[in-house]
This record gives C-alpha cells, structure tokens and sequence, in this order.
C-alpha cells in the first residue's frame, strides 16, 4: 500500500512539473540596410511548436527529423508564413491611413536549432531594397491552439529599438519607420 501511495505522489508531481499555464514566443526583428533585408529570430518553446506542427500536418515525427527532410523543412517555412508576417506598405500616398494597402513579403527559413534549454530558434529573412516607412507585423504563434499565448516582439532600426506585445486580442502591430 506505501508503494502505491508513494507511487501516485511521484506520479501526480511529475504531471504538474512538467505542465505549465503560460504560452510565451519572442521574436527580434530588424531591417539591415547594409544587406538590404529583414532578419528575423523566433524563440518558443519546442515542445510546444512540435505539438502544434505534429497536430497540423506540417512535419510527421519531430523538429529534428524535419530538419533533416527537404519537404517539411519547407511546411515549417510556409506555416511560419502564417503565424508571423511581415506586410509592406505599398502606398504612395501613406499619409492617409484608408488608402494604405500593404503587401506581405514573403520570409526564408535560413534555419532553426532546437537548443538544451528546450526553446527552438528559427531564423528568417526577407530581402527588401529600401525600407518603407510603415509596416504591419502579424505574430499569432501557437495562439490558436493555445488561447493563453502571449508573444512580444522586439524591432529593431537604424537608432530605434521597439517592443510590442500580441495576445489573442492583439495580433497585429503597426511599426512607422521613419519619423
């Protein structure tokens, strides 16, 4: 009977050490006017990305043998695509708001690790001539499937370092550039 009651206290602790109630992704952007491009860096948490990629069909096992395997390497490039966006204004006239169209621009997966802290980095890039003056970033990671995510992203240009935070609410951001 003590082993099953020590069995059950180990088991029931093992279950709430290894769950958590908080869904974070943090991303760094920063357009290089020496390359002419965005760089992009997306930190989450890998079990949490596997899972939602598993679930979704964009890679069959884990984020390492999709790294490994061309056709879902480039699954994992389109669905980022989706969860984290970067759009361009494309007006000539951007100092009225109703006629602003923007273009999204689409994003390289240059490569991701999955790192022993159990977080995964992927690395995007995009490049882009001339900066625009203003641009919609659209950054939803895993919120569909995990309605408590939470997502902050940093963007960085010549002097300005700016910092935004998206929730479910929230999803996307305008950045003016140049001011």
């Amino acid at each position: 009977m003590a082993r099953l009651i020590l069995f059950l206290f180990f088991f029931l602790v093992s279950q709430t050490t290894f769950a958590h109630n908080y869904f974070f992704a943090f991303a760094e952007v920063e357009y290089n006017e020496l390359n002419e491009t965005f760089e992009a860096t997306i930190i989450a948490a890998a079990h949490d990305v596997e899972t939602v990629f598993i679930e979704n069909g964009v890679i069959s096992k884990s984020l390492d043998y999709a790294k490994k395997n061309k056709k879902e390497y480039y699954a994992i490039n389109e669905d980022l695509n989706k969860q984290f966006s970067i759009f361009i204004s494309s007006s000539k006239s951007e100092l009225i708001e109703d006629e602003i169209h923007y273009a999204q621009i689409e994003l390289i997966l240059d490569g991701f690790e999955v790192l022993l802290n159990g977080n995964v980095q992927f690395y995007l890039s995009a490049k882009l001539k001339s900066p625009p003056s203003k641009i919609k970033i659209k950054f939803d990671l895993l919120m569909e499937r995990f309605p408590d995510q939470q997502n902050k992203l940093t963007f960085r240009f010549r002097d300005k370092k700016l910092t935004y935070n998206y929730l479910t609410t929230v999803n996307t951001h305008d950045i003016i550039l140049n001011e």
